[in-house]
């Protein structure tokens, strides 16, 4: 018999959300403010780092045999 690969899944994570909320800010501000923008690119360039940040670790810590 076969055995059935695992599958991998990445963790629970809020940085999509944080991210997505920047993309708003941004969309705000175009219509608004300017400095609504720029906390809106503030808040999505920190998002994507810690996202990026948060995978890397993760990958870190997995064990290949």
């Amino acid at each position: 018999m076969s055995e059935k690969p695992e599958i991998h899944l990445p963790d629970p994570s809020y940085w999509p959300i944080a991210l997505a909320f920047g993309l708003v800010l941004i969309a705000i501000g175009v219509v608004s403010s300017f400095l609504i923008s720029l906390l809106g690119v503030i808040t999505l360039l920190v998002s994507l780092a810690g996202w990026t940040l948060e995978n890397r670790a993760a990958g870190r810590e997995e064990h290949h045999e």
